[in-house]
């Protein structure tokens, strides 16, 4: 254990025992790989911070944290005393891990960090790293440059994660009818990106970036449909100056650059709408181009610089911590917040998550007549209704 006052060897001790001078936090579910670490938030405020379950029963144990991705209803730190309370990082799709979008398991925690603006941590801007990307110009390539190269189609579609909840490839499917677009991934593939770039992993990669930027528009569609839940699929083409034709969080509109800076699915009536509204934008370069003006005027969204002002934590910013420990610290000031409102004779403060901190709504297929795609998401949503009423029903009995 990483703790230069109160390291020790677990398979000789009774760790109940243990003179532990600081809360301690178990991560459930290791999100982390230390073994346990006394971590400072501010110079004063300190919790234990550990992956090691023999710390289950301790005294000094306050929270336990679980990462959502791996929750698992069968395994669980049971009984809950009535002392404890749950943690919940959750910043990945909501179809990881469906009974997490149920009420009924949602409120069994007490501090979130999701992609939900209304959970206790948000986490909704996590792919963004800064607000100077949106209009940076090391990958954007000029309108007439885009207009006069001839080897692209006017959109490109980048995904090898095929037919998820949000039923994105069947859309495609039919939009391409009517307008040509370049598939570089293993859904709907028609196009090979160059032999270095073939791996799928490499999605990060400056070659890449460079040829994605020629195209005028990139098609961004969300695995699953769910307020807040906002990816690199809007944020990358953002960044690169391609138009992104975007669906997935209904709410997207709040954390837009401008009311003019994507395309979005839900205006339309159907993909061939869509094509139509395209083939105008690309007869038209003054309409086009209004789409970028974010790049040059500033971003108009105030909501979305205020967040990003105020964020604590950055991303790949070594000036700034991670999500991951601000979280971690975030929990660790609320402990030590009721401790010092105890000392002071007045009640502690009760957390407790809402329905809204990670609620979502049942998958739906683009083309209501043939489902077949999504059955299997559309199984487990609701399975998961039904096993979160069990799971909140065996902890209440715990």
């Amino acid at each position: 254990m990483k703790d230069g006052d109160d390291g020790h060897d677990a398979g000789n001790l009774n760790i109940s025992t243990l003179n532990i001078k600081y809360p301690i936090i178990i991560w459930w579910n290791p999100l982390t790989g230390d073994l346990g670490k006394v971590k400072s938030c501010d110079g004063v405020t300190k919790c234990l911070f550990t992956t090691d379950r023999h710390f289950q029963h301790h005294p000094k144990t306050k929270v336990f944290l679980f990462y959502g991705s791996d929750f698992n209803m069968v395994d669980l730190p049971l009984p809950r005393k009535s002392h404890h309370e749950w943690g919940l990082f959750h910043e990945e799709s909501p179809r990881n891990n469906y009974i997490l979008t149920q009420e009924e398991v949602i409120t069994l925690f007490n501090h979130t960090a999701t992609f939900k603006r209304s959970s206790d941590y948000p986490l909704t801007t996590q792919y963004l790293q800064k607000l100077e990307d949106l209009w940076d110009k090391k990958y954007f390539v000029p309108f007439e440059k885009k207009d006069s190269n001839r080897l692209t189609s006017p959109v490109v579609y980048i995904h090898s994660d095929c037919n998820p909840p949000s039923d994105r490839d069947s859309y495609v499917r039919e939009l391409m009818k009517y307008i040509q677009v370049d598939s570089f991934g293993r859904c709907l593939h028609n196009k090979d990106l160059p032999a270095r770039l073939q791996n799928q992993v490499i999605m990060d990669d400056k070659e890449l970036y460079h040829i994605l930027a020629q195209y005028k528009f990139t098609l961004a569609i969300e695995n699953a449909i769910c307020d807040d839940y906002i990816t690199e699929k809007l944020w990358r083409p953002l960044t690169l100056g391609s138009i992104p034709i975007y669906k997935g969080s209904p709410t997207v509109r709040d954390w837009l650059p401008d009311n003019q800076s994507a395309i979005l699915i839900d205006d339309f009536s159907n993909p061939q709408e869509l094509a139509k509204y395209l083939h105008f934008l690309l007869q038209n370069d003054e309409e086009y181009q209004k789409y970028l003006t974010y790049r040059s005027s500033g971003i108009k969204n105030e909501k979305l610089v205020k967040v990003m002002r105020a964020r604590a934590w950055g991303v790949n910013d070594y000036e700034k911590i991670n999500f991951i420990t601000g979280f971690e610290c975030f929990v660790c000031r609320r402990i030590h917040e009721n401790f010092q409102r105890e000392g002071r004779n007045e009640k502690p403060h009760f957390y407790l998550a809402s329905g809204e901190h990670l609620s979502c709504p049942r998958p739906q297929a683009f083309e209501l007549a043939r489902q077949s795609a999504i059955n299997f998401y559309l199984h487990m949503f609701d399975r998961s209704k039904i096993e979160a009423r069990d799971l909140r029903l065996r902890v209440i009995r715990n």
